[in-house]
């Protein structure tokens, strides 16, 4: 039966990014529309139109209306959701309207860690094998501007697939989202202040299967295998495996059959070997030609703040990774850049831990790191859980303190294991520090440089 829009009333809960798209959309399609946001005072980025209500909410608000549309900002426990569940108001987020609406073929990923690599990844692979393609979701478009629907897509060719990057928040209020291939890449500790623990964390994310064609399985991880009933299942993973994708004698292999040099891969570390072969089975499970999909990975860049090298002074490679805001991603950092480590590695961490236990840590920095310079709000956790810890109260102190202890061969990387929040705006704002400290050492040399040459050229002017 076809969802008609139209029929319902709406609440749009939240008005950041993604419910101010919901609010747009619906208005397109005709619908009834109000909203509520909890702060006392936001910015939008145009007019809405719309009645919008902030904090507490009177009693009757949810009087007449059919469906609360909750951005994944807000949680299913604050006082807003409660009051419409107990008035019999469905809650759902933007990806299950979607899924009510779409009828393009869509693959999704989720994880703890290393979704938008393989989101992007994945769009690249299929826009280069000739597929009209999107990548939309957690990644940065709302889901709804993808439908034929929104006035953003009237005057653009159709598209053949949509890729869709989801978290946890957006998972876990779909019901009906179908999807031709789908991942869960990791799990590990993230967002337990909003979960609670791992069981309703995993919950949430193996939602992505519930209306599944072709899982798409690393064979690492059992918390990754779909426990609802999946058509098919493609499986990868660094094993020299004959069936599925794997790694043998540094190729990337299907079914055995080399298919892709891992030296040709301009991503860094043992972890981008595995978000490649997710893609590649995502590509495989729509039905792209693999040799093109797997020519198409060597013009791919990393995107930003990934395990990206941003700078090299005297030898020394310094690493952002300020998007590792879980131990996960830590980990996965760690032991992806140990096997191609000259020297020793020099982590900076910190920031706000959201409740995960460090712990899970210390077997990766006992292996293979040096030392951890931790700064931020949990700074402290890292020295219980590794002895040769740095306590500092800035990036620009982290990033000094590094500089004095490295040397050629060595890698500083920024892999905070913590959300930036406590310290910065972001994440982004977090890389944006560190590569302004690391630009202002890389000034210093060159410095140091230019007055030696002018000295031996016959002295400093006056």
């Amino acid at each position: 039966m076809t969802y008609n829009v139209r029929a319902h009333s709406y609440v749009v809960g939240g008005l950041g990014l993604t419910g101010q798209a919901c609010v747009r959309f619906l208005k397109q399609q005709g619908a009834k529309v109000k909203a509520f946001d909890t702060r006392d005072t936001f910015n939008v980025s145009a007019p809405l139109n719309i009645c919008v209500t902030t904090g507490s909410l009177p009693r009757d608000f949810f009087a007449g209306v059919d469906t609360l549309v909750l951005s994944p900002g807000l949680s299913l426990d604050i006082e807003q959701v409660i009051h419409a569940k107990a008035c019999g108001v469905e809650v759902i987020g933007d990806v299950e309207l979607f899924a009510r609406l779409n009828s393009t073929p869509t693959i999704g990923i989720t994880g703890s860690n290393g979704k938008t690599t393989v989101t992007l990844l994945t769009t690249h692979m299929l826009r280069a094998c000739g597929y009209e393609v999107c990548e939309a979701g957690n990644v940065g478009r709302p889901v709804l501007e993808t439908l034929p629907e929104s006035v953003s897509q009237r005057e653009t060719q159709p598209l053949d697939v949509i890729v869709l990057e989801l978290s946890s928040f957006q998972l876990e209020t779909t019901s009906s989202l179908k999807l031709n291939a789908a991942s869960i890449l990791n799990i590990s500790d993230d967002h337990l202040d909003r979960h609670g623990d791992m069981q309703h964390y995993t919950a949430a994310k193996q939602r992505i299967f519930s209306h599944c064609d072709t899982a798409v399985v690393w064979r690492g991880d059992y918390q990754v295998k779909p426990i609802s009933a999946c058509e098919n299942t493609i499986t990868y993973g660094l094993d020299a495996s004959d069936t599925g994708f794997g790694l043998r004698e540094g190729n990337i292999t299907f079914d055995g059959e080399a298919l892709l040099n891992s030296a040709d891969i301009r991503l860094a570390g043992m972890h981008n070997i595995l978000n490649v072969m997710a893609s590649l089975a995502l590509c495989q499970a729509f039905g792209a030609p693999l040799n093109k999909a797997a020519l198409a990975v060597t013009s791919f860049t990393s995107a930003p703040h990934r395990c990206v090298e941003i700078a090299n002074i005297n030898g020394v490679k310094w690493i952002d990774d300020s998007k590792a805001t879980n131990v996960g991603a830590t980990i996965a950092a760690i032991e992806g850049l140990a096997p191609i480590t000259k020297g020793k590695i020099i982590l900076i961490a910190g920031g706000d831990s959201k409740g995960a236990d460090l712990s899970a840590l210390k077997p990766a920095l006992v292996e293979s790191v040096s030392e951890v310079i931790a700064l931020g709000k949990d700074a402290e956790k890292f020295s219980t859980i590794f002895d040769n810890t740095t306590l500092v109260s800035s990036m620009e102190m982290a990033v000094s303190a590094a500089n004095l202890r490295a040397v050629s061969g060595d890698i500083v990387l920024l892999s905070p294991a913590c959300a930036s929040i406590d310290m910065f705006k972001n994440y982004m704002h977090r890389a944006q520090v560190f590569t302004d400290a690391v630009a202002h050492i890389t000034a210093s040399v060159k410095f140091t440089r230019d007055a030696g040459a002018t000295k031996e050229a016959g002295g400093l002017p006056s």
